[in-house]
């Protein structure tokens, strides 16, 4: 025997041993992290870039054919593939420059799903090839997020109105495009975190589209009927709950 001890099979990891794992597992969070952020920015991209999308079409729409989607009188003349017959449910409007029934009092989360030109929109857009990701021959007594209304890369998906706002939120005449997880019924009641949009993301986006104040502007923020009060008056921006609305005014 020379002496000398034998390496056991039990020795533990060395100091510099250590440091290095706790490295590399520090490494794997960061990057973790890192890549929800990226995915996270991505989606308040492409939601900015389906807002600014659909206000453009509307507004090519109102050039081309001197009327609003949805409201147009002669759809089913002007339209090419606009037919009365329930072929692809495509319909006129009574021309009256405003989309769907006037929404007042404040009613910021009033369901217009079950008014025809509020879902005509849509249709009237898409037969015009202007916007894609709806159905041209989706039943507006059936509707759905990406069949007659287009869907968001958050959550839920987009209605159009006209209202005069109230209450919490500046007053003025406009139509609105609407973000809300439901597609039919009130677009919030207690969410408790079933909205389309947290108070962080809205924030974010109307900082990159607008002044970032939630009742001012053409980008605001609701909390629905009966939210608490994360969306409206100042954003809540510690919260990552989908506890909002958002309404962003696409003409006056």
């Amino acid at each position: 025997m020379d002496g000398k001890k034998k390496p056991s099979g039990n020795d533990g990891f060395t100091l510099v041993e250590l440091a290095i794992v706790m490295i590399i597992i520090g490494l794997l969070i960061g990057g973790v992290l890192k890549g929800q952020q990226l995915i996270e920015n991505a989606k308040i991209t492409a939601t900015i870039n389906e807002i600014r999308g659909y206000q453009s079409a509307m507004h090519a729409f109102r050039d081309t054919y001197s009327a609003m989607p949805g409201d147009m009188a002669n759809a089913t003349d002007r339209l090419a593939g606009c037919e009365a017959a329930a072929a692809n449910f495509c319909s006129d409007g009574n021309g009256n420059s405003l989309v769907g029934a006037i929404q007042t009092n404040g009613n910021n989360a009033a369901d217009v799903s079950g008014d025809n030109e509020n879902t005509q929109f849509w249709k009237h857009l898409a037969l015009a090839d202007l916007i894609t990701g709806i159905q041209t021959n989706a039943n507006p007594n059936d509707p759905a997020w990406g069949e007659s209304h287009p869907s968001s890369s958050l959550r839920g998906g987009y209605q159009v109105y006209y209202a005069v706002l109230g209450g919490g939120n500046a007053n003025f005449n406009g139509h609105f495009l609407r973000l809300q997880n439901n597609v039919t019924g009130s677009a919030g009641v207690n969410q408790n975190g079933a909205g389309p949009i947290s108070p962080q993301q809205l924030a974010q986006i109307d900082r990159k589209m607008d002044d970032g104040r939630p009742n001012t502007g053409t980008v605001m923020g609701d909390d629905g009927v009966g939210g608490a009060s994360d969306c409206e008056g100042n954003y809540n921006e510690q919260s990552k709950r989908k506890d909002c609305i958002m309404l962003v005014r696409i003409d006056g």
